[in-house]
């Protein structure tokens, strides 16, 4: 990035920091439910008082059969520090469940990527966006604050960069002050650029809800300069949400545990 973006992104708030962020997401259906529930409880525990693991997410289908885990890191050093730490629940978790892929976002260390290996990630560079810090507490436990928490992902491929690009901008300057949204986040693939992911994660419904009403136009630009793919809702599946979300046919996933701290 240059200088002079460099210079409006701190005007719109974004640091170095927030740039820094990694993000690991994992689809996987379970083998063992209970063996990876218990499995799930003690690294929460573990990786709560962690360095840098800023969120354990995991979402459940409807059907109960497929798992959706989101992981979030404060950097590189983080994730590396976090994969390193092979405990015992860490190792009865992957045996309880069979994973389909895993796609890391954001740019990492080359050992990382060795310890990533086995799983054949896919690697996706940060393109644009922000992600906040978010409320914290120092209690170990899973909070009603953070099981409030709703993501919404989005894969697409670009018709126009050039205009995603600046539809891209108008979102961050519109959304960077409103309280309740903690991430718009885009990555665009390592191999060939063309496709992009975008992570939105909000406090509440509610905070969903209101930038959805406050922010229609930047939004319109933007999804007129990409081709969608698959959309996913993780946290809520409430009427209002499926009304407004109707014409993207999402696809919605159940809290089932974690924290974001």
């Amino acid at each position: 990035m240059s200088n002079t973006n460099e210079t409006k992104a701190q005007e719109v708030g974004i640091s170095d920091v927030e740039k820094n962020r990694i993000f690991v997401t994992m689809n996987a259906t379970f083998k063992d439910e209970e063996r990876c529930r218990v499995a799930m409880e003690t690294i929460v525990n573990d990786a709560y008082a962690a360095y840098g693991v800023n969120s354990h997410f995991w979402f459940r289908s409807k059907d109960g059969k497929s798992l959706f885990v989101f992981e979030q890191y404060e950097d590189k050093k983080a994730l590396r520090k976090a994969i390193r730490r092979f405990t015992s629940a860490r190792i009865s978790f992957f045996r309880s469940i069979k994973v389909i892929d895993v796609t890391v976002y954001g740019s990492i260390s080359t050992s990382s990527k060795l310890m990533f290996a086995i799983m054949k990630p896919k690697y996706m560079d940060y393109y644009g966006g922000y992600s906040k810090n978010v409320a914290k507490t120092k209690e170990a436990g899973i909070k009603d604050f953070e099981r409030n928490r709703i993501f919404i992902t989005t894969n697409a491929s670009f018709k126009d960069e050039e205009k995603c690009k600046v539809a891209m901008k108008g979102l961050v300057e519109d959304t960077y002050a409103e309280s309740g949204i903690n991430s718009h986040f885009w990555c665009r693939s390592k191999k060939d650029g063309k496709s992009l992911f975008v992570l939105e994660q909000y406090a509440d419904e509610k905070a969903l809800i209101e930038h959805l009403i406050e922010n229609p136009s930047s939004r319109a630009d933007f999804f007129e300069s990409i081709d969608v793919g698959d959309v996913n809702i993780y946290g809520t599946e409430s009427d209002t949400i499926k009304e407004m979300f109707d014409s993207l046919n999402p696809m919605y996933m159940n809290y089932y545990g974690g924290y974001s701290k």
